[in-house]
């Protein structure tokens, strides 16, 4: 009979509760929570677990459930250490429930408990509070007192901002705009100086100061013409008619996004000023590429080449010209001559060579693939010294292999390898030279090179794909047996032995304490706001402090430690990476590394979701958290500039899809997004779906990353070898993508696979 696992104690379920909160599984989390608070006597444990219902409560939308559990923290366990952290998420909650005054007062009683920590957020979210309420007057002693402790200049500004607001909400318009200018003249951003145009001009207006008014909407239309602002401005000043250059009226119109009005606002320019210069062309041809005239657009684009030599557009004039010829007309072959008839006319351009390269690529995209191999291998004759000059010989390879002419595909190769400047390019040649043996039948000769290869830079993708050949693996090999199982704290001793070691570091400091950090203001914030789950903002302090301790061992090897007893990994990774580069270990040097850097670096993080998606899904953990660590490093709160969200950086839209597609979560937001939990289904569950259409992993990590549509199209044009279909990746983005995840996995390989 098998011995029982015991029962785990109250504080430790709390403490596992907590990471079922930081990994988004409210409903485990409340559960834990609530089986520690019948089972413990202890009031600093029953307060804790209150605490971390209400909590996950709060997380989980339900203010009312949340406000019960955190009242009796406040109420019933008056000497917790989780009381000021309660009153705080009852002032949140008040505030969602549009219940202001008891939201400023539970605030309050946060200062209280804990002053000198937060003062200036807390003090910022009570103004915030007010000034929502309808109580201007409140909210500018509220934001003066956050001033009064703000951790920097820009957080002053951002608070001037938001007093100047509060003023022009109690009409006191003078006050405004000198809170408004002050800004406008120590700021150096154009979009926050074209903000406290707009803002000062409102207020101006307000007090029946028009010219005033549209002399601040007039400078931003002139000198920040890229902010929307200064497209609100515009628009005030032609609603009362107030004269505007065309031209500057077209530039704005144009970054807002106004095509349309753009066109007529540059036409009028150039009918009305026969001496210009190419500027309203430029913009002219790109307001009619974004409604779709194309054919007037390239007039536009000649007129600019053919009549302002030299101006400072003349240049992207011919590169515009190519891109519209090839993506709105498909005149693949016209738009590569546009390339090359510039590098003709100016060989000595620092761009010549990047222009042969796209004239290369544009062909090869309308299937010229002569036509393309041939310019990339000029571009290594002509500008050898280009940063694209490696890779254009490489693709000329590729190129003359796809057409079956693997003699020269063979010469270009052997070249590229001899041409190699690293390691991972000389890997690279190899493998293709021992592909095109094999095309040639010359088997022996094709292991020999994927031999070298696979020996040229092990962990680079190239070694490890001539590895899988030599194996007669496919890309990206799932292993039999794997353990994710890591021995934190005997790895952690270890490494500490290590560092007194590497580093010298004397007997008497002790390094499982965070010693002078544990005072540093930025670390008290960054810990208080990670325990709010202001998750991007503490992320903020961390990274202040890191940058600045970046060359201190032990310091370093201290914040690590504690952004991971945090949950907080992607910084930690970081540091983990400089930690071994401090210790002269780079590349696979770094694996000869205690294991506990490495298990750091390439963590098994958020490992029962991570299991359990893989297991709904068909996929190895081991692949999944390759992708995780390419998409976001473990960072559920990651969002990137194209709206991605969370840990496997799903786009809302597809979220709600895969949402009404499996039906979970109940209530969907896509807030859902940034629970750890739930990105990771909603990931795992995606990347199978393509997985499925596509018949392997390869093509569905491309896909998840560049598209459906686009993998299909390069599925086809390298028919069943997953090792063109790298090659033929026309994203350079999503080739880099498939190419590291593959990286990734062969470490999470070498860590957690178990021999049979």
């Amino acid at each position: 009979t098998a011995t029982p696992s015991p029962t785990p104690i109250p504080a430790v379920r709390v403490d596992q509760a907590d990471r079922w909160t930081i990994e988004g599984n409210f409903t485990r989390a409340i559960e834990e929570n609530t089986t520690a608070l019948e089972a413990s006597t202890d009031a600093e444990t029953q307060a804790a677990a209150l605490y971390g219902i209400g909590r996950a409560q709060y997380l989980y939308g339900n203010c009312i459930a949340a406000v019960q559990a955190l009242t009796t923290v406040t109420e019933q366990y008056p000497n917790s250490s989780a009381r000021a952290n309660a009153f705080f998420l009852l002032a949140e909650c008040y505030r969602s429930q549009n219940n202001p005054t008891a939201a400023v007062t539970a605030y309050r009683q946060y200062l209280t408990l804990r002053p000198a920590v937060l003062d200036a957020f807390v003090q910022e979210r009570i103004g915030d509070t007010l000034l929502e309420s309808g109580d201007a007057a409140g909210a500018v002693p509220a934001f003066e007192a956050a001033q009064a402790s703000a951790p920097s200049p820009a957080a002053v500004q951002t608070l001037d901002v938001k007093i100047g607001r509060a003023y022009a909400a109690q009409s006191d318009h003078i006050n405004a705009v000198r809170k408004f200018m002050a800004v406008y003249e120590s700021a150096a951003d154009d979009y926050l100086k074209a903000q406290m145009n707009f803002l000062s001009g409102q207020s101006y207006l307000a007090l029946g100061l028009p010219d005033q008014a549209y002399a601040r909407f007039q400078d931003s239309v002139v000198n920040y013409p890229k902010a929307y602002d200064s497209y609100s401005g515009l628009v005030a000043l032609v609603d009362a008619g107030i004269p505007v250059s065309d031209l500057d009226r077209g530039i704005v119109d144009y970054y807002a996004r106004q095509y349309g009005l753009a066109l007529d606002a540059l036409t009028r320019y150039l009918d009305t000023t026969p001496d210009h210069n190419g500027t309203a062309h430029y913009f002219k041809g790109l307001s009619l590429y974004y409604l779709g005239d194309y054919a007037k657009s390239l007039q536009e684009w000649q007129a600019l080449i053919d009549d302002h030599g030299g101006d400072r557009f003349w240049r992207d004039a011919w590169d515009e010209k190519a891109y519209t010829l090839w993506t709105g007309l498909n005149q693949y072959k016209q738009a590569a001559e546009t390339l090359q008839a510039y590098v003709a006319l100016m060989p000595g351009d620092e761009k010549a060579g990047d222009f042969l390269y796209e004239a290369a690529r544009i062909l090869e995209r309308g299937n010229d693939l002569e036509g393309a191999a041939l310019q990339w291998e000029k571009l290594m004759d002509q500008y050898p010294a280009s940063e694209l000059s490696s890779r254009g010989l490489f693709l000329a390879g590729v190129t003359r292999y796809r057409m079956q002419q693997y003699p020269q595909a063979l010469t270009i190769f052997q070249r590229a390898q001899v041409l190699a400047s690293t390691p991972a390019e000389q890997a690279q040649a190899l493998f293709w030279i021992g592909k095109t043996q094999q095309a040639q039948n010359d088997p022996a000769a094709a292991r020999q090179s994927w031999e070298q290869s696979a020996q040229r830079d092990p962990g680079s993708y190239y070694s490890i794909r001539a590895r899988d050949i030599l194996l007669n693996e496919p890309p990206l090999a799932i292993p039999s047996t794997y353990d994710l199982t890591v021995n934190w704290d005997e790895e952690r001793r270890l490494a500490e032995l290590w560092l007194r070691s590497t580093f010298a570091v004397p007997a008497e400091t002790d390094l499982t304490i965070l010693g002078p950090l544990g005072s540093d203001s930025r670390m008290v914030r960054g810990t208080a706001l990670w325990e709010l789950g202001f998750y991007r903002l503490a992320a903020q302090e961390f990274e202040s402090l890191r940058t600045e301790v970046t060359l201190d061992p032990v310091a370093n090897y201290r914040l690590m430690n504690h952004l991971l007893d945090l949950g907080f990994y992607r910084p930690a990774i970081f540091i983990s990476r400089q930690i071994l580069t401090l210790a002269n270990l780079d590349g696979d040097a770094a694996f000869t590394a205690p294991n506990y850097f490495n298990h750091v670096r390439f963590g098994p993080y958020y490992s029962e979701a991570v299991v359990e998606a893989a297991q709904k899904e068909g996929f190895s953990p081991l692949l999944l958290l390759s992708v995780i660590r390419q998409e976001s490093f473990f960072e559920g709160f990651a969002q990137s500039s194209a709206g991605a969200v969370g840990l496997m950086q799903v786009l809302p839209d597809t979220g709600q899809e895969i949402a009404s597609e499996i039906g979970w979560p109940a209530n969907y937001t896509r807030a859902d997004l940034l629970r750890p939990q739930v990105s990771i289904r909603f990931g795992s569950h995606y990347l199978r779906r393509w997985r499925d259409y596509f018949g392997g992993d390869l093509y569905a990590l491309a896909a998840y990353n560049g598209g459906p549509g686009n993998a299909i199209t390069w599925k086809d044009l390298s028919g069943e070898d997953p090792d063109l279909f790298l090659e033929v990746i026309r994203a350079a983005e999503t080739r880099q993508y498939v190419l590291q995840i593959t990286e990734f996995m062969n470490i999470y390989r070498r860590y957690y696979t178990v021999e049979p």
